[in-house]
């Protein structure tokens, strides 16, 4: 194992060059400064690039180069501390390999995805701050089993977070002033937990097949604070709240809500159209036209 210490250079690629000589459990150290070299993909499995101080050293892309990191290796390898901005598609791009870890950076501007995890099992997106991306979402989870936790994506174009592989962790994240979703999950097991979603222009949350969802605050929304669109998901412990449509829209069957708040939700705190669900010690308060809305069939509620 060795550290590799990289400084700015006005020509040249010391980041590139410095991933290029690393093997496996090197550490590349970056030093203060911008870096505005071609995208560095990191190819060799358990190398870590990181910012010797969290911020501080800057890739920028000038609107004129893709990506700041592409990872191609097999497992392991991290990007830490980073500020990445003004990049024409994704700030950060995993293509392949598990166990990857995305921590701690700040990407801003991006005409892509501001972090995509493309493929994959297993990565770790943490501590990053997304915001100002113009692609379809500012964190893309096309992974499976991956755990994206206590980030912000803010004022992005498409959702803050769109968990599209199986059985994906979303927590304790902010999710805010999106001009779509706050959290989109699409992929069947999502457990989304914690998290404080608002502002977002489209909905707070839509959750699809066998989703869990706990003690999330979803407030202040254009449309519903959260969308239940498939089978078998349980809510428990929500707080729901000063949403422009529903605070809670069941659509489909056979999920379970529990100790859930509605509060002041203009389109009924609680609406049910599917068949055969199941709510209970949900409270509600000052929610239009009434409280609560059920179409559907067999559902029961005490």
């Amino acid at each position: 194992m060795a550290t590799i210490s990289v400084f700015p250079s006005p020509t040249g690629t010391p980041i590139a060059s410095a991933v290029a000589q690393a093997a496996a459990g090197d550490v590349v150290l970056v030093h203060d400064g911008t870096y505005p070299e071609p995208a560095v993909t990191i190819s060799i499995s358990n190398v870590k690039v990181i910012a010797i101080n969290e911020g501080k050293a800057v890739r920028e892309g000038f609107n004129g180069v893709a990506n700041a990191f592409i990872v191609t290796a097999a497992t392991g390898a991290e990007i830490n501390g980073f500020v990445i901005q003004n990049y024409t598609a994704d700030g950060i791009e995993v293509t392949i390999g598990s166990n990857h870890r995305i921590i701690g950076n700040t990407i801003n501007n991006t005409l892509g995805i501001g972090i995509n995890l493309n493929i994959g099992t297993g990565h770790v997106v943490w501590r990053n701050n997304v915001q100002n991306i113009g692609g379809f979402a500012g964190i893309y989870v096309g992974s499976a089993s991956s755990w994206i936790a206590q980030n912000v994506a803010y004022n992005n174009t498409g959702p803050g977070i769109l968990l599209n592989g199986a059985n994906n962790a979303a927590v304790g994240n902010v999710a805010s002033e999106n001009d779509s979703y706050g959290i989109l999950s699409s992929a069947v097991n999502s457990f989304i937990y914690g998290n404080k979603i608002m502002l977002n222009t489209t909905s707070g949350v839509v959750a699809a097949t066998s989703n869990v969802l706990l003690r999330n605050l979803v407030e202040k929304n254009t449309g519903n604070g959260i969308s239940i669109t498939d089978a078998n998901g349980f809510l428990g412990g929500n707080d729901a709240d000063e949403n422009t449509q529903t605070g809670i829209s069941v659509t489909s069957n056979f999920n379970s809500l529990e100790f859930n708040e509605m509060e002041f939700n203009q389109n009924y705190g609680l609406s049910i159209s599917g068949n055969e669900n199941t709510a209970f010690g949900n409270r509600f308060t000052g929610n239009q036209p009434t409280q609560i809305s059920i179409t559907g069939l067999d559902n029961n509620l005490f």
